[in-house]
């Protein structure tokens, strides 16, 4: 088997150079040629910076493949492989091969995997992605979320916002609750899937002050979403915490109504709500605008400075609903007090499918710090 070196470095396999099963080619010179053939995971629009050996976010050994391996990895899977030793190896290479033919069939059809997601020049999330099935869609990270999570830890005017919203006092270390109690500021994450939108907000704090991120979403999410907070748990600057908990939006609606999730802050209704709520592509469903707008009121603080920041992705099939939550967060008493589209990447298509994204952040119309939206 002979390979090519190009001027930038990038090894060039051609497919006549795979090895020739009538050859009997042995148990190492298969793995090695499919670990040749292993595509990685893409993140989308990492930096050249990323490749560095000892970056969280570095990516296999580039390969150019010259053909299309798919009819030999094929073959392979299908060779009975009678000339090696076991039944151990030959079970190794039918299932090495299978995996490369999953990674060429579309996302879907990939198995599990494990890829970083570089959200700021220095901080990269680790997230681990379970094999697609059935209707789990939050066991995959999605473009919406990847350009919230950027939007968070790296533009300055989101940074302000969130600085704003959570520490109001601005030279105060810590947060006083209504008692005179000393906490920390608390953000929620509404359908957090695997985690990636959460926690790029809470590995780019950028001072001291202490902050508690609570990462929520269905059941069936919640093993997955658990990995990904251990995974980035040594990341974490020292005065930051995570929790992750259960928050079905059509049953915990508020604090008084949340019985699986993490138990708020002890004290007033106002102590047990959230300054800041973030949401990711949360809406792929005609009954969720109306939940989720639901939800927001319920768990938001009644405060002039309380936001909820969200982004969503301008899908052709979902524009009604988009539309549709816009509409009852007005009729909720909500406004957004700063909008905008941006262009994110998703894993669909050929390398990743450039989409348009929305995002927006929402305040109470008529908010007073001590009471109700809508009181005067």
């Amino acid at each position: 088997m002979t390979r090519e070196q190009s001027d930038e470095t990038e090894e060039i396999l051609d497919i006549l150079d795979l090895p020739p099963l009538y050859l009997q080619p042995p148990l190492a010179t298969l793995l090695a040629t499919l670990d040749l053939l292993a595509i990685p995971p893409p993140s989308w629009d990492l930096p050249s910076s990323a490749s560095a050996p000892d970056s969280p976010c570095a990516a296999a050994p580039t390969v150019q493949i010259r053909g299309n391996p798919a009819p030999w990895l094929t073959s392979l899977v299908s060779s009975p492989l009678r000339w090696l030793s076991d039944d151990t190896a030959r079970e190794m290479v039918w299932e090495t091969a299978s995996v490369r033919l999953a990674e060429r069939c579309g996302r879907t059809a990939m198995p599990a995997i494990d890829r970083a997601f570089r959200v700021a020049d220095d901080v990269a999330i680790k997230i681990h992605e379970p094999t697609l099935d059935g209707d789990n869609l939050g066991l995959k990270t999605w473009g919406a979320a990847y350009a919230l999570a950027k939007r968070m830890a790296g533009d300055e005017g989101m940074q302000a916002v969130i600085r704003d919203c959570l520490y109001p006092t601005g030279d105060s270390n810590t947060v006083g609750d209504m008692n005179g109690n000393t906490t920390a500021a608390r953000v929620l994450e509404l359908g957090a899937g695997t985690g990636l939108a959460g926690l790029a907000l809470a590995n780019t704090a950028h001072d001291s002050r202490p902050l508690h991120v609570h990462l929520t979403d269905l059941p069936e999410i919640m093993p997955n979403l658990d990995r990904n907070v251990a995974l980035n748990a040594t990341s974490l600057p020292p005065s930051v915490t995570i929790s992750t908990g259960i928050l079905d939006w059509r049953i915990h609606t508020s604090p008084d109504a949340a019985i699986d999730t993490h138990k708020p802050t002890a004290g007033s209704e106002h102590d047990r709500k959230y300054p800041l709520i973030i949401a990711a592509d949360p809406i792929y469903s005609a009954d969720h605008p109306a939940w989720l707008t639901t939800v927001v009121a319920g768990w938001l603080q009644p405060s002039t400075t309380a936001r909820f920041i969200v982004e969503l992705p301008l899908r052709k099939l979902f524009t009604r609903d988009v539309e549709a939550f816009r509409d009852t967060m007005h009729k909720a008493g909500f406004v957004a007090v700063d909008s905008g589209t941006e262009t994110a990447r998703d894993d669909w298509g050929d390398g990743g499918e450039a989409m348009q994204c929305w995002w927006a952040v929402y305040a109470w119309g008529n908010a007073t710090d001590s009471g109700c939206p809508g009181s005067s």
